[in-house]
């Protein structure tokens, strides 16, 4: 057929049309616009049908919407959007979509060059709403995984009936008498999982939960006694302390923490949310009662140094310090209390609710934390929201962590309704095979192995876990990376990781139990004799954990003497095959009774 210019214009004008339905129009496809998902475990699909492929799950995530069309299916009266999410583009429903227009701000997209593109739709939808907020990134020189991984023995939650939240790592629980280790009445150590969801920041980028990261400083022209009594309200803070204190208008816990703030230059509002979260919003604590037996008359309504295995330690060491500093009175406490969270915080860098709880900017100091409840620093922040949420005028500075290296999605929460009953036991009993090397540790993730031949190895897992790996592995002449995964109840997965040394190409079976090939047999290797028992924090064998081996774990460090075998074994706390600041601080907490090494 000849095509006429009138046919190939009449051509062209369907074809436009047709891409403007496909696409939608320029302006709704502007790069200015996002999506927020609303919902929990949400598809991204290949095409605009739920009959199609998913090539992502999300949860509460913000998208960039490329454009939108209607469903392809019959019958389907929904608009699908395009949107992309961490370099994966594919379509969701727009029942399933808030979208959100933002304004093109050249000189607000120039600073978010300072952060990973990943944060790029939270802090576009965040600057939207609120045009005077600055956001800096708090560069640190860890990867995500290192974060994780220091605070692994140090963060706690308080929960004993949902195990999908609790961690069954180094200190945590006890392999022998298969229970939780208790650090004070029900607060144990927090899952992996659940420490990844604290530290990933792409979490807590909107306007309810980004408090966490806001500077601490005190502004007069920001903080007023009005905005300090929308954070105390419906808590004891509103009642009066001293009726006789004219100082403070009738014993006004609100002119008190005023004048705290003033003094040491701290936010008020931050100040009342920090006694609210150590006190309770009753301010029953016998803490800041002033009737503890031999410390009447004391206060600490900061909690400052009340550390300890059991409540009872924590108050005596905490009414201890208040007495040291002579706190003998709610406001020397508060006042005092306030000069000190500054004096040893704020003014040492740890500048906002998350640096004071978890101190990654300083590695080296990681035991200089304000709090062992992983979700401290939330709590705090979602205090203060309420004040400043509706501030959309406000100059406020965020500083926001960023790591050497993040993973590509965001870290969810466990879900603790279908993993209640389910166990974190993402860990294997044991890996025989001749030569592994070092002998094999439940929490050491790296061996090295070397191999003449076909050779088998035999993996158990705890009751309840399951092999993730497959049955053989083909191995090359020379360097090879095998690795086994064990996967727990909770659906996580553990790996472990055989750097293998291959003489010639050949075969590594795998037996593990559950039908795997078992071929050689690894029977002769099971009887081998079991290699000597190294105490974990004991550095020079004397079957005991004490100051020398802190100090000879520092001195490692500082290079003044050098650990060699069942030393360097026992100085290893978390068996990753170095020493490091993590080892430091794990003795180190270990002596102060914060963590059960052995």
């Amino acid at each position: 057929m000849k095509i006429t210019r009138k046919l190939l214009s009449f051509l062209l004008i369907g074809c436009i049309l047709f891409l403007s339905c496909f696409f939608g129009m320029a302006a709704s496809a502007a790069s200015s616009q996002i999506g927020y998902v609303n919902g929990t475990n949400v598809y991204i699909r290949k095409d605009a049908t739920t009959a199609s492929a998913y090539l992502a799950q999300v949860s509460n995530v913000y998208v960039t919407v490329n454009g939108y069309k209607k469903g392809v299916m019959e019958g389907d009266t929904h608009t699908w959007y395009n949107v992309t999410y961490d370099n994966i583009t594919g379509y969701i429903r727009d029942d399933l979509l808030v979208l959100q227009t933002v304004s093109t701000d050249k000189t607000f997209e120039e600073q978010l060059k300072a952060f990973p593109s990943s944060y790029a739709s939270y802090l576009r939808n965040l600057h939207s709403m609120y045009p005077n907020w600055q956001f800096k990134p708090t560069n640190l020189s860890l990867t995500f995984d290192e974060a994780v991984e220091l605070e692994s023995t140090r963060k706690l939650v308080q929960n004993t009936s949902v195990e999908s939240v609790l961690s069954m790592g180094l200190g945590a629980y006890d392999w022998n008498d298969n229970k939780y280790i208790a650090y004070d009445t029900n607060w144990y150590i927090a899952s992996r999982e659940v420490i990844r969801y604290h530290l990933d920041p792409r979490n807590f980028l909107n306007k309810s939960d980004i408090y966490m990261y806001m500077h601490l400083g005190y502004d007069a022209t920001a903080q007023t006694e009005d905005g300090l009594n929308v954070i105390i309200r419906k808590t004891f803070l509103t009642d009066s302390f001293d009726e006789n204190d004219k100082e403070y208008d009738g014993g006004s816990y609100v002119k008190l923490i005023m004048k705290a703030a003033k003094e040491a230059k701290v936010n008020p509002y931050v100040l009342a949310a920090t006694i609210i979260q150590e006190q309770g919003t009753k301010g029953a604590s016998a803490l800041i009662s002033g009737a503890y037996p031999g410390y009447e008359g004391y206060y600490n309504f900061f909690n400052v140094q009340a550390s300890g295995s059991t409540t009872e330690q924590k108050i005596k060491n905490g009414l201890k310090y208040a007495k040291s500093q002579n706190w003998s009175s709610i406001p020397a406490s508060i006042i005092g209390g306030a000069k000190f969270c500054a004096n040893n915080y704020i003014t040492q860098g740890q500048d906002t609710y998350f640096k004071m709880n978890f101190n990654l900017q300083n590695p080296d100091r990681i035991w200089h934390e304000y709090a062992g409840a992983v979700h401290n620093a939330l709590s705090c922040g979602r205090k203060i929201a309420k004040n400043y949420s509706s501030l959309a005028d406000a100059h406020l500075t965020f500083h926001i962590p960023v790591y050497k290296s993040m993973p590509s999605s965001v870290c969810q929460a466990p879900d603790e309704t279908t993993l209640r009953n389910k166990r974190n036991n993402y860990y294997f009993n044991s890996i025989v095979t001749e030569g592994l090397t070092p002998s094999f540790s439940r929490f050491t993730y790296n061996y090295d192995l070397h191999l003449t031949g076909n050779r088998a190895v035999k993996v158990t897992v705890p009751k309840g876990a399951s092999y993730a790996s497959g049955d053989t592995f083909a191995l090359n002449t020379g360097q090879n990376k095998v690795t086994l995964k064990v996967k727990s109840e909770t659906g996580y997965t553990t790996s472990y990781v055989l750097n293998v040394k291959a003489d010639k190409a050949c075969t590594l079976y795998v037996d593990y139990g559950q039908g795997g090939v078992a071929v050689p047999t690894v029977a002769a290797q099971e009887t081998q004799s079991a290699a000597k028992t190294v105490k974990c924090g004991d550095t020079n064998g004397d079957g005991k954990i004490s100051l020398i081996d802190l100090a000879n774990v520092q001195r490692h460090l500082l290079g003044k003497v050098k650990l060699k075998g069942d030393n360097f074994t026992g100085a290893d706390t978390n068996h990753d095959n170095k020493i490091s600041l993590i080892d430091l601080a794990n003795v180190q907490r270990h002596l102060l009774g914060k963590l059960k090494l052995a």
